[in-house]
């Protein structure tokens, strides 16, 4: 997610909001806990492979237990938000910091696919949604001005696409180097990690930004009202089913695309000592997930963002054809893992301003969470497609072609969407 807005060009002058801490110290402990977060939750894929000798679960209902666990987040990201607000995040943080490790750790001391699914799905999803770039950024928004609340959000999802990167190839080289166990327990602890950084967020509740935003709420009754006028809408309806799309593709693809590129016999020894080729080409895909949305944030502010939207799925669906039908080998990989990452998170810009151009920004917040709820279903539902799809047929060519032609419908269902204000949308798109 990136800013439309230029960034600051010095922090902005408020009152304190910790004990004795600057505002760019409380940022850059938010920004440290959102790569944290979304690098280890993102090196997850790189374990579906050896879970059943190392756990007795096998890769299917490993990658299905990871499909819970983004279901989880979903679900309850939007609940850990109102959290925030209501009691600030430095407890909602260490909460979910603990969920999120001890998750890991009781899947590991009980070895069953019962325990996998209750711990590493639900416990740790709990925990990714409570840590969360989301969540640090929904932080991040309350001490600073409104202007200046994208750039706050575009910083912290930056930082959770850098974790990607900077995590995600030192969990391949200890998968390779110390085992299974090892490295899952390392990812763990590094997730306790959190616990000490939210105490940079101790007393942030109430700020000036935060009290001029709550003078704009509204009550329950309010937003739910928003809430059922939207789903009246077209246009939000054909956005909540398009992100589900958005979800089907980044669940496939960070899950199964290391299982994927072993079963195809894509394993270049000059890249063993980086993790190998599947923790290459995640990291990859997080490094050029940065470019890309920024990028998505700049265009969409000089064309319609439902055109961007449409392109960006159908540039996923024509990259990944392209993919299994050239030669499976390192290059492709590579060059596949580089331009999926520009397309990987530019739809959530363009999500975002459509919701913001449609219903104005007081309750933006409330509509994109339950537009997220349909992208996380999405990515349930490819991991159980996937897992149908391997059992049948003994691999996941099929999941490919199934991850395709969802993405040339996603492009179809964002074709008719007014990005016009609701009260305006008579008239062509």
């Amino acid at each position: 997610m990136s800013s439309s807005a230029p960034a600051p060009s010095s922090l902005p002058t408020m009152a304190p909001v910790g004990p004795g801490l600057s505002l760019s110290v409380i940022i850059i402990a938010g920004c440290l806990m959102a790569m944290i977060s979304m690098g280890v939750r993102s090196s997850f894929g790189l374990f579906v492979d050896g879970s059943e000798d190392a756990i007795n679960v096998t890769s299917g209902d490993f990658g299905l237990a990871l499909g819970c666990q983004n279901l989880l987040w979903g679900l309850i990201g939007a609940y850990a938000a109102s959290l925030v607000d209501r009691y600030g995040p430095m407890w909602v943080l260490i909460a979910g910091s603990a969920m999120y490790g001890l998750g890991m750790l009781g899947m590991l001391l009980l070895e069953s696919t019962y325990w996998t699914f209750l711990l590493l799905g639900g416990l740790t999803g709990g925990g990714v949604a409570a840590t969360g770039f989301s969540i640090v950024g929904i932080s991040f928004s309350k001490l600073v001005t409104p202007e200046q609340r994208s750039w706050a959000l575009g910083l912290g999802t930056a930082a959770a696409s850098f974790g990607q990167l900077a995590i995600g190839l030192p969990a391949g080289m200890m998968l390779q180097q110390l085992g299974w166990e090892p490295a899952m327990v390392s990812l763990a602890t590094l997730t306790f990690l959190i616990i000490p950084l939210s105490f940079a967020f101790a007393g942030v509740k109430g700020t000036a930004a935060a009290a001029s935003s709550a003078s704009q709420s509204g009550s329950n009754a309010e937003v739910w009202r928003e809430v059922r006028a939207a789903f009246s809408n077209r246009s939000y309806v054909l956005l909540f089913f398009g992100f589900f799309v958005c979800g089907f593709h980044i669940a496939f693809v960070y899950i199964y695309l290391p299982k994927f590129l072993i079963d195809q016999g894509v394993q270049p020894q000059w890249l063993e000592g980086w993790g190998g080729i599947g923790a290459v080409a995640l990291a990859l895909v997080g490094l050029f997930n940065i470019i890309g949305a920024y990028t998505a944030g700049i265009i969409g502010r000089n064309i319609k963002k439902k055109n961007g939207l449409a392109f960006i799925y159908v540039a996923r669906s024509v990259v990944m054809l392209a993919f299994i039908l050239i030669p499976i080998s390192t290059l492709t990989t590579l060059l596949f893992a580089a331009i999926m990452g520009i397309l990987w998170l530019s739809t959530v810009p363009l999500t975002q301003g459509i919701i913001g151009s449609i219903f104005g920004i007081r309750y933006m917040t409330t509509l994109y969470a339950i537009v997220f709820i349909s992208h996380q279903v999405g990515s349930f539902s490819a991991t159980l497609l996937a897992r149908a799809i391997e059992d049948l047929t003994g691999e996941l060519t099929l999941m490919w072609f199934a991850a395709i032609i969802v993405g040339v419908l996603a492009a179809v269902v964002h074709w008719p969407i007014h990005e016009r204000p609701a009260a305006q949308n008579t008239g062509p798109p």
